[in-house]
């Protein structure tokens, strides 16, 4: 499936808007309720090799998504695995681009390479339809944040981390 697309423009520097995406504990913020159980696989959230594991909510399929390579401030590249046994290889895209008014714009891509008899599975079910909605959702839900100047990450809960209020993460 895919890719899909969405753009939006943003009034801000695209210098701000790359650090705020290169932050994956950013993802709830951006996805909203589209998603959820959202964890972190590891302790460092910023730059390449954070990664997160986190379930759409529509599919109730599992996501794995890390963060593989950067060009700052142009584009994030992200790459990771969903469905079962996680076989379907998915890729997002954040490009940047900025215009010669100060006006930011992003541009937000993702497929899923099925595999075996889901490439059946996606077509026959809309998948498309409804993660192009997703994608238009979350570039509006950034250049909100974004514009509002509420780029403060939430807590997040690691995976594989203490389970109790210790202090100790």
């Amino acid at each position: 499936m895919g890719p899909l697309y969405a753009e939006i423009e943003i009034d801000a520097p695209r210098e701000v808007i790359y650090e705020y995406l290169l932050d994956i504990s950013t993802r709830p913020r951006i996805f909203g309720d589209s998603i959820s159980d959202f964890r972190l696989l590891r302790l460092d959230t910023h730059g390449t090799g954070a990664g997160a594991r986190f379930r759409f909510k529509r599919r109730s399929a599992w996501v794995d998504t890390s963060i593989t390579a950067v060009e700052p401030p142009r584009r994030i590249s992200e790459r990771g695995a969903t469905g079962r046994l996680n076989r379907n290889l998915t890729g997002t895209e954040w490009e940047i681009e900025e215009a010669a008014n100060g006006i930011s714009l992003v541009r937000l891509s993702y497929w899923v390479e099925p595999h075996g008899v889901y490439r059946h599975f996606h077509r026959l079910t809309g998948g498309s339809r409804w993660y192009g909605r997703q994608l238009r959702l979350a570039v509006r839900r950034l250049r909100e944040q974004v514009e509002a100047d509420r780029m403060e990450a939430d807590r997040i809960t690691v995976a594989g981390g203490n389970r109790f209020e210790t202090g100790v993460l």
